[in-house]
């Protein structure tokens, strides 16, 4: 299945893979499966900026599916179709 990714403000994997938008083409079906497959092509790096030292999804992250539904760490395995696109990007706060 092929989805497009994107990464804005989130240098930690777009520097590592070379782009900033993508499609991509996955075994799998649900947002789990996009990031294990960015995991799986580019390794420790790309691992590091999505989940801790303990295996937990990093809480700053925020992912987008087709510009209009948020879809929490708790809700990864969302279902995804032929030309979904997802946003992944960073929660800032500032003052």
């Amino acid at each position: 299945m092929r989805v497009n990714v994107e990464f804005l403000g989130f240098p930690m994997v777009s520097d590592v893979i070379g782009k900033k938008k993508l499609e991509v083409e996955i075994a799998g079906t649900t947002v789990k499966d996009v990031i294990d497959e960015f995991i799986g092509r580019y390794g420790k790096k790309v691992r590091g900026a999505f989940y801790d030292g303990k295996g937990n999804f990093d809480v700053t992250i925020q992912i987008v599916l087709n510009g209009k539904t948020f879809v929490p760490a708790d809700r990864h395995h969302t279902p995804l179709s032929e030309g979904d696109t997802l946003v992944f990007t960073l929660l800032l706060a500032g003052g």
